[in-house]
């Protein structure tokens, strides 16, 4: 089977993935106010792609009934880091942190 130089030519093509970025993580107690959290950001032109909202440590009672854990919201916010910390604490995070997250998805040092 041949290929055509088109074919070359896009397999050549270099991929840049950015080495670091900075993200700002809060917890928050219930899915309401991190949702509030998520539409504050949403509403300063913090695109919906940057921000991610996700359970974590949920589980269930011997009855089977669903118990949340806390709830993650995680900003990559791009040069605008202190407005996403203020915003979030304003939303009531129980606790905000800024990390350098790694390309492997290594965590670094809190900024």
């Amino acid at each position: 089977m041949e290929t055509t130089s088109d074919e070359v030519q896009e397999v050549q093509q270099e991929v840049h993935v950015p080495s670091e970025h900075v993200a700002v993580v809060a917890m928050f107690a219930d899915r309401e106010t991190a949702e509030s959290a998520v539409d504050a950001l949403l509403g300063q032109r913090f695109t919906d792609d940057r921000i991610s909202l996700v359970a974590r440590g949920a589980t269930t009672d011997d009855d089977g009934k669903f118990i949340p854990g806390g709830l993650m919201v995680t900003v990559n916010a791009e040069n605008r880091e202190d407005e996403a910390e203020r915003m979030l604490k304003e939303h009531e995070a129980r606790e905000v942190t800024t990390n350098r997250i790694g390309a492997t998805g290594k965590v670094g040092e809190e900024t």
